[in-house]
């Protein structure tokens, strides 16, 4: 039994629609307690693909948020973060790619698949793409990205009430003793440190069992930290530094994307969509793997039995076919004890298909 059969099961997805999105790489996901987001990436006999999905977790059915006539173009490599009702998008390259990048911050409602662009002030990124971004409550951090030809270590962070980028560390902070810079790597924030893991260069893809850090304590007189970079990582208190490297245990890849709710995880699981098949080819896996990364709550344990018993939300229905008198309504479930934020999870974008499906999926 190889490490996938021990970790990850893959998840039987499907639409009402008739069509599923393409496979992909390039691309980055989101997740909620509710759905799986997809936004843009790359296939090489269709190019860039400008579309947004979603995916509900409680039924496995992609819907389609956006089309190419919203969605921002450059969507390959571009940032994802995810708020209470919209989606971040910024960075990202078209084809052929770092010809054009992205610098706007484009939001997508979750609910209408429609697009706006923030409008920002401050100390914004460099043209970049392939940044390692995370969402941590007011702010956006960014780290890292390329422009086709330099890789960088830039690191900025978003202030999100007031649209306010602040610059953490540039490359002219490192005073020639700058580390590699990368892109497409992964980032986690705790107070006063941004962990960098794995990412690429050019002809180097750094290992997930050594991660870089940035440490910064905050100050009063600012209204975000700064970084100075120092090579030791006992760095003395109240200083400030960039640790080279931190060896983490033998499974560290798993340890190191483990955070309260990741850019990739929901309810204790991190879900894997798309990707290249195998290194050099030009197949793009449509796939969704599955890994369960801790116990599931009670409640979410008898939410996914019941999800996946009740066949008004597993099973998939023709548009023709016209549901039993018998079927379950949102009055049913109520009555049966299911908790309405639950029930809510079964919403879909598309109301005239809910009603066809009658009203067990309406909140």
């Amino acid at each position: 039994m190889d490490f996938q059969d021990n970790l990850m099961e893959e998840i039987q997805t499907w639409t009402g629609e008739g069509c599923t999105p393409t496979g992909r790489s390039g691309h980055r996901i989101s997740c909620t307690d509710s759905f799986l987001f997809c936004v843009g990436g790359y296939h090489p006999a269709h190019g860039p693909l400008q579309d947004a999905w979603r995916l509900n977790l409680s039924t496995c059915e992609w819907e389609q948020l956006s089309d190419a006539s919203s969605t921002p173009a450059e969507t390959v490599s571009h940032c994802l973060v995810s708020t209470k009702d919209e989606l971040l998008v910024f960075g990202g390259t078209s084809y052929p790619f770092g010809s054009s990048i992205g610098v706007d911050v484009s939001a997508c409602d979750k609910r209408t698949g429609e697009w706006r662009v923030l409008e920002c002030q401050g100390e914004a990124p460099p043209a970049l793409y392939g940044q390692a971004s995370r969402r941590v409550g007011d702010y956006v951090y960014t780290v890292g990205g390329t422009s086709g030809y330099h890789f960088s270590l830039h690191a900025h962070a978003l202030h999100l009430p007031t649209g306010t980028w602040s610059s953490l560390a540039t490359n002219a902070l490192f005073k020639g003793e700058e580390p590699s810079g990368r892109y497409r790597a992964e980032i986690g924030v705790v107070p006063g440190r941004i962990v960098v893991a794995g990412g690429a260069a050019a002809s180097t893809v750094f290992p997930l069992d050594e991660t870089m850090m940035f440490i910064f304590p905050p100050s009063p007189s600012l209204s975000l930290p700064r970084v100075l970079c120092h090579n030791d990582v006992g760095t003395p208190r109240g200083e400030v530094g960039l640790s080279r490297k931190t060896s983490l245990p033998r499974h560290g890849p798993h340890i190191a994307y483990y955070q309260p709710r990741p850019v990739h995880a929901a309810n204790g699981c991190l879900y894997v969509y798309g990707g290249l098949s195998s290194i050099g080819s030009r197949e793009r896996s449509q796939s969704l793997f599955r890994a369960r990364l801790d116990a599931p709550p009670l409640l979410e344990a008898a939410w996914e039995s019941f999800a996946s018993h009740c066949p008004t939300i597993s099973t998939p229905m023709p548009a023709s076919v016209t549901p039993a008198i018998t079927t379950p309504t949102t009055l049913d479930f109520l009555a049966a004890g299911v908790p309405r934020r639950l029930i809510q999870r079964l919403a879909k974008l598309n109301m005239e298909q809910t009603k066809r499906r009658g009203n067990a999926f309406s909140t």
